[in-house]
């Protein structure tokens, strides 16, 4: 169990806990939310290296496990969803409310694991497990459909682009988004594009963005990581073609997909685009991602 002292668990707005899961062994690069209430709701469930932390913060919290009912996952890749199953074995009321073009991954993780495993590539043992979900523990969530998670009302919002199996939580009344990864990484301070494959969409994403600017959100709450003004909205949507539109321009011609990504992760550092922690090796999955997109868009990159 991890001691109390050690914990990083910061309320970011009233009866809204933020925990760092020390995410890829770094601090501030992964959160879950968790809600206290009836019944207490945890957005996001991290890798499963995270749930002696996740555990021990609800005890430091006094929130008993058979309190928690929800656990809102925005997406099913595993440093969101990976430590679901584990957590659901110690949270006997909890179900996980997951996109339906998720959730027979989570009931049988194989394929999942292995497309992270290939994306991740040297990173991978950094996201831990996966433990299958029970089907009757899962609920799959309709868009627009609402719960009760801690003192909100979280409305599901169908937001596809990063992956085709993204949600958004945005919870009525006080206006707060739940990100994901839908508005990308928020780290100290740097929006950087979250563009990974299998499945990254530029057109998916953008009208997903204009789809969040119009529920006029108060504050974001990013996964990756923390707090961040409704601003961050739009300038997430300009960054996102001229991210794509640099990794198509330093693709011309005949570079080894792997010359570019270390180009381009190049350029982004001597820019002063990277933040300290494992960034780097987010930007190189960002890479990737885009040209998938655009060998399925264009048939070149």
């Amino acid at each position: 169990m991890v001691p109390v002292t050690a914990l990083p668990l910061t309320e970011v707005h009233p009866a809204v806990w933020l925990l760092d899961v020390d995410q890829f062994g770094a601090p501030r690069q992964g959160g879950v939310y968790i809600l206290p209430g009836k019944p207490t709701a945890l957005v996001e469930a991290g890798t499963s290296l995270a749930r002696d932390r996740i555990l021990a913060a609800l005890a430091h919290l006094g929130i008993a496990r058979e309190d928690v009912g929800w656990i809102f996952l925005t997406h099913i890749h595993l440093d969101h969803a990976g430590g679901a199953g584990g957590l659901l074995q110690e949270l006997p009321q909890a179900r996980a409310v997951v996109h339906a073009r998720g959730a027979r991954h989570l009931v049988d993780p194989a394929r999942l694991v292995a497309s992270v495993r290939e994306a991740a590539r040297d990173r991978f043992p950094l996201y831990g497990t996966m433990d299958p979900v029970p089907a009757g523990r899962l609920h799959v969530a309709q868009d627009g459909e609402v719960f009760p998670g801690g003192r909100f009302r979280l409305r599901a919002v169908d937001a596809p682009g990063h992956a085709p199996h993204h949600l958004c939580y945005f919870a009525d009344g006080e206006s707060l988004l739940f990100t994901g990864d839908a508005v990308g990484l928020y780290l100290g301070g740097v929006l950087l594009p979250s563009t990974v494959p299998p499945r990254f969409d530029l057109e998916a994403s953008l009208a997903t963005l204009r789809r969040l600017a119009d529920l006029d959100p108060r504050l974001l709450l990013f996964t990756h990581f923390g707090p961040g003004s409704p601003d961050l909205l739009s300038q997430y949507a300009r960054l996102l073609p001229a991210w794509v539109e640099r990794v198509r321009q330093l693709g011309r011609g005949p570079v080894a997909e792997e010359e570019l990504v270390a180009s381009v992760v190049a350029e982004a550092a001597r820019e002063g685009l990277i933040p300290p922690g494992p960034a780097r090796g987010d930007l190189a999955m960002a890479v990737r991602g885009v040209l998938g997109y655009l060998r399925q868009r264009e048939g070149t990159a």
